[in-house]
């Protein structure tokens, strides 16, 4: 299905029945690549998950003020009145974390509840500069290469390996549906920004939990997920396992625990 918001389409699925939940992907995911995990989730709450603009099948989108995390938190806003979510739990992961954090910041108690899954390294100030210039030159090398590349780059799959299992060929046509121009230009514009002022973060009431894992202090430093934990007053850190050791079954179980407990710890019904 798709939808309009301001100046884009957006691609997007809602399923399930129960309480209402958002899932918001990461920089280079999609709505393909985040339906193996949202199919588990919708097994026990109604899921909306969608493209993020310059994504998968929404819009392609390549200028800078166009891809504003005020832009994106305000795509966020209108996919929930477009979906009749008046209230729901917003989660996300990476990019997707930082884009629901900025969202209840700019759109105070519309959120239940926020499951922020590994906030990126700009959610609190812009990244180092060395350190995601590299990240950006080994994209620019990919896409030098070609598709092929780049699909590799963002999945860890070639796809021109024959050997490839049912999950690498699922990840690999997920990335696929890219419009890759596009998705460099997000890769090039998003992560250099801030996404909240850290002192914002104390006038945030809303349940939270923060969840990440160790050993990756370049995209997804565990210090930042901690601080924002410890700045945000009914915040809740959890330290988790990569998720490259998790199946999306695991992943889904894991979330669907965290998303219990958001419930039990925000006010209104939980039906």
């Amino acid at each position: 299905m798709r939808a309009v918001s301001g100046d884009v389409e957006l691609d997007y699925e809602v399923r399930g029945t129960g309480p209402e939940l958002v899932w918001l992907h990461g920089l280079s995911g999609s709505l393909d690549e985040s339906r193996p995990l949202c199919e588990h989730l919708s097994t026990r709450f109604r899921v909306l998950w969608y493209s993020t603009r310059g994504h998968g099948r929404s819009s392609p989108v390549h200028e800078r003020h166009r891809y504003s995390y005020e832009v994106i938190a305000a795509d966020l806003e209108r996919m929930l009145d477009h979906v009749g979510f008046a209230h729901p739990v917003v989660a996300g992961g990476s990019h997707g974390a930082n884009t629901a954090l900025r969202h209840a910041l700019r759109y105070p108690g519309r959120a239940r509840a926020l499951l922020l899954v590994a906030p990126g390294a700009n959610a609190l100030r812009r990244p180092d500069r060395l350190r995601w210039a590299l990240v950006r030159g080994q994209m620019g090398l990919a896409a030098r290469r070609g598709e092929p590349a780049v699909v590799k780059a963002i999945t860890g799959h070639d796809p021109r390996d024959p050997t490839l299992d049912a999950a690498g060929r699922a990840a690999v046509a997920a990335a696929r549906t890219h419009d890759l121009a596009s998705l460099l230009s997000a890769m090039q514009l998003i992560p250099d920004q801030q996404v909240v002022p850290p002192r914002a973060l104390a006038g945030l009431r809303v349940p939270t939990t923060v969840a990440a894992w160790a050993k990756d202090p370049v995209l997804h430093p565990i210090a930042v997920a901690r601080r924002i934990a410890a700045l945000v007053p009914e915040a809740q850190f959890v330290e988790m396992p990569r998720p490259a050791t998790l199946s999306p079954a695991e992943a889904g179980a894991l979330m669907a625990g965290w998303v219990d407990d958001l419930l039990r710890r925000s006010p209104g019904p939980h039906k």
